[in-house]
């Protein structure tokens, strides 16, 4: 990432920096679009305790998102950590859709019910006298390390150049994490993630085993936890068909694999 994303002095170094800002910033007719926001170089969050191993495997889960949609530029490994953190000191029903849907999505990967209960956010760790968080026990990397919204908004005008322009990086992130499990928000996320796939093995309707950038992964494929349809949305624990019906027994299955081996 300092070689290619973010250099020591925090300053984005991207090659394609350029490309992605003018197809963010300008219309497709090359015309400026003075409502819209850049913000580049926003890493990955990866927990202190992200080398999980649970019930003597190997557990390591990566959260892949396309974008954090927020303001703010160059944001490295620490930052982006602390950010994740503050969320888990909140309660579950304060967090954001998104963050309530990662939840529930780690509780069930380490074959718990999803709740808001933060007892079942919580593990205990051998050689640790506090339990960790969940939250410290997994990565989140984004197909887009940088966002392009409407000006004072989070409404994303991120585009195919932006995906495709960042895909290396997110290959790169994955051979040097080496997860056993990629939990995947977002269609247009897992539809692009798809090309950098191969030796496909299909294990349920949202659920496969495959290998990316060399590392052979299983792979979950949702839609985004806070997606605006409501048979989509699975940022909440009630009123939620999509998290019961399709996530649950998708990640239910996943944890089988991993007792299983």
């Amino acid at each position: 990432m300092k070689a290619n994303v973010l250099d020591e002095s925090g300053a984005c170094v991207c090659r394609n920096l350029d490309r992605c800002r003018r197809s963010g910033l300008r219309d497709r007719a090359g015309a400026p679009r003075p409502d819209a926001a850049f913000a580049a170089g926003q890493l990955s969050h990866v927990g202190h305790h992200y080398d999980l191993r649970l019930d003597g495997r190997p557990l390591r889960i990566l959260v892949i998102a396309m974008e954090t949609g927020r303001p703010r530029e160059n944001v490295g490994l620490d930052e982006r950590r602390a950010e994740v953190l503050a969320s888990a000191a909140l309660a579950f029903t304060a967090r954001n859709p998104h963050m309530r849907g990662v939840a529930s999505a780690l509780r069930l990967a380490v074959g718990r019910e999803p709740g808001p209960d933060r007892d079942g956010e919580l593990l205990r760790l051998p050689g640790r006298f506090r339990s960790v968080h969940l939250f410290d026990a997994y990565a989140m990397a984004n197909l887009r390390l940088c966002s392009a919204t409407v000006a004072g908004s989070t409404k994303s005008l991120g585009n195919p150049t932006m995906s495709r322009n960042c895909l290396p990086h997110l290959s790169g992130t994955i051979r040097i994490l080496q997860p056993t499990l990629c939990i995947v928000q977002g269609v247009e996320v897992h539809r692009t993630l798809t090309t950098v796939m191969s030796h496909r093995q299909r294990l349920g309707s949202h659920l496969e085993r495959a290998r990316i950038a060399g590392v052979e992964t299983l792979v979950a494929g949702f839609t985004h936890p806070s997606a605006m349809r409501l048979t989509d949305h699975w940022g909440r624990l009630t009123s939620a068909p999509y998290l019961h019906g399709t996530v649950v027994p998708t990640l239910r299955a996943a944890h089988q694999f991993h007792v299983a081996g």
